[in-house]
C-alpha cells in the first residue's frame, strides 16, 4: 500500500511532468543561470543547460541521475539536504575548480505542493567569477593608492615639522625641506595626474586626433624630455628610427606612451647603460620597439606588469619612484589606438617593449592612367 507521504511525491512528479510546457522548457533554456531540482531522494528532476554546463553528466546509465553524479561538493550537498529536511531557503558560494577556477552564487529553496513538508529542492547558480575578479581588483586598487598616497604626505609632513623647529636664520637647513617638499608635492602632482588620465581613458571619455606624424623626429622631440633623466644616470638613448617612417596617431597620446616607455627604460636600466628605439613598418602596420639593457622582468611578473599599481619583487621596487600606473595608461591609450602592445624580457639581461599601431596608408597607384607620352 502507498504511504500519503509517497503518493504526494509521485502527484508532485507528475505536476512537474505536466508543467514541462514548451514555453516554461525555453525559458529554463535561454537562462544564464544553472537551474537544478533535486527530490528528497537526490534524485534530478530537472537539469537545464546552464546547470548541464557547469555540472556535466556522467555517461548514460539505466538508473536516474543523482546529486552525487554531478557533484561531492559538501556544501551543496548540505543546501539541499536543509532545504528539503527544515523548508528554509538557504545561500552559500559554490567554487568549480575543473579547469578555470569559477565561483557560483548558491540559493537553494524548497519546493513544496500541498502539504508543509517539500517534495523537492530548487537550486539556482549564478556565476560571480568576474564581479569577485573586479572586486578583488577594487581592493588591490584602493590598498596600493592609499600607499602611494600615504608616502609623499608622510614625507611632506616630515618636512614640515623640521621647518616648523629649525632656526629662521639656518637658510641652507630651510632650502632643503623645501627642496624635499617641492620633490614630493611633485609625486603627489603626477600621481593625480595619473589617476585622472587613467579614468578618462577607461571611461571612454578621450577623443583621439589622428595626425600623420614623421616618427624620427617625433621621437627626438620626446627624447628631449626624457634627455636630463638620461644624462643623470649616463644612460646612452639612440634613435634609430628611420626617416621615412611615418604613423597615423594622436600626438599627444603618443608623447604619452613613448614617454612612459622610455622612462622606464632609464629608470629600471642600469648605470651607462643603453636604450634604444626602433621602428618598421609590416604591411598595414608600423611596430615601434623600445630595448634596454635593465634589469629586465621576472617571467612571473610580465603577464602582470600592465595592471594598475603592480609592481615585481624587484623590476617594479618602489624605491625607482613613480605612481606605478604608467604601463596600465600605456596599454590603454595604445588599444585606443586599434593597437597592441608587448614585452620581451630577460631578469640581467634587459627588456624590450614593442608597440604595434597603423601605418600611414601607402598611395595607391592609379590603374589605367593616360599615358603622358605624346608620340603618335
Amino acid at each position: 500500500m502507498i504511504s500519503a507521504e509517497e503518493n504526494a511525491h509521485r502527484e508532485f512528479l507528475r505536476e512537474l511532468v505536466h508543467a514541462a510546457h514548451p514555453v516554461w522548457r525555453t525559458i529554463l533554456a535561454a537562462m544564464r543561470e544553472g537551474v537544478l531540482v533535486v527530490d528528497r531522494e537526490m534524485t534530478v528532476l530537472v537539469q537545464n543547460p546552464a546547470a548541464a554546463e557547469i555540472f556535466p553528466p556522467p555517461p548514460i546509465s539505466s538508473r536516474p541521475l543523482r546529486l552525487i553524479d554531478l557533484t561531492r561538493d559538501p556544501t551543496l550537498h548540505e543546501g539541499f539536504q536543509q532545504a528539503l529536511e527544515h523548508g528554509a531557503s538557504v545561500e552559500s558560494r559554490f567554487e568549480l575548480r575543473r579547469g578555470e577556477p569559477r565561483a557560483f552564487q548558491v540559493r537553494i529553496a524548497p519546493l513544496h505542493l500541498a502539504s508543509d513538508t517539500p517534495h523537492a529542492a530548487l537550486g539556482v547558480f549564478v556565476e560571480i567569477t568576474a564581479l569577485e575578479r573586479l572586486e578583488r581588483i577594487r581592493r588591490d586598487f584602493f590598498a596600493n593608492l592609499s600607499h602611494e598616497l600615504r608616502t609623499p604626505l608622510a614625507a611632506i609632513l616630515a618636512y614640515v615639522e623640521t621647518l616648523q623647529e629649525i632656526e629662521p636664520d639656518d637658510s641652507e637647513h630651510m632650502r632643503r625641506c623645501l627642496d624635499g617638499l617641492f620633490r614630493q608635492a611633485q609625486r603627489l602632482h603626477a600621481l593625480v595626474r595619473d589617476i585622472t588620465d587613467l579614468a578618462e581613458i577607461e571611461s571612454g571619455a578621450i577623443a583621439l586626433s589622428l595626425e600623420v606624424l614623421p616618427l624620427r623626429a617625433f621621437v627626438e622631440d620626446v627624447l628631449a624630455l626624457i634627455q636630463p633623466q638620461a644624462e643623470e644616470r649616463g644612460i646612452a638613448i639612440v634613435n634609430e628610427v628611420p626617416e621615412a617612417i611615418q604613423v597615423l596617431a594622436d600626438p599627444l597620446r603618443l608623447t604619452q606612451i613613448l614617454q612612459n616607455l622610455l622612462d622606464n627604460a632609464v629608470k629600471f636600466n642600469r648605470p651607462n647603460g643603453h636604450v634604444w628605439i626602433r621602428a618598421r613598418r609590416l604591411g598595414e602596420h608600423l611596430e615601434i620597439s623600445i630595448a634596454d639593457t635593465g634589469i629586465g622582468i621576472p617571467p612571473a611578473d610580465q603577464p602582470r606588469i600592465f595592471e594598475r599599481f603592480y609592481r615585481g619583487e624587484k623590476s617594479r621596487s618602489r624605491e625607482t619612484g613613480g605612481s606605478g600606473l604608467g604601463l596600465a595608461i600605456v596599454k590603454h591609450l595604445v588599444q585606443l589606438h586599434g593597437g597592441e602592445i608587448h614585452v620581451r624580457s630577460e631578469p640581467g639581461v634587459g627588456s624590450e617593449f614593442t608597440v604595434r599601431l597603423k601605418a600611414v596608408p601607402e598611395p595607391k597607384v592609379a590603374q589605367g592612367a593616360p599615358s603622358t607620352d605624346a608620340t603618335k
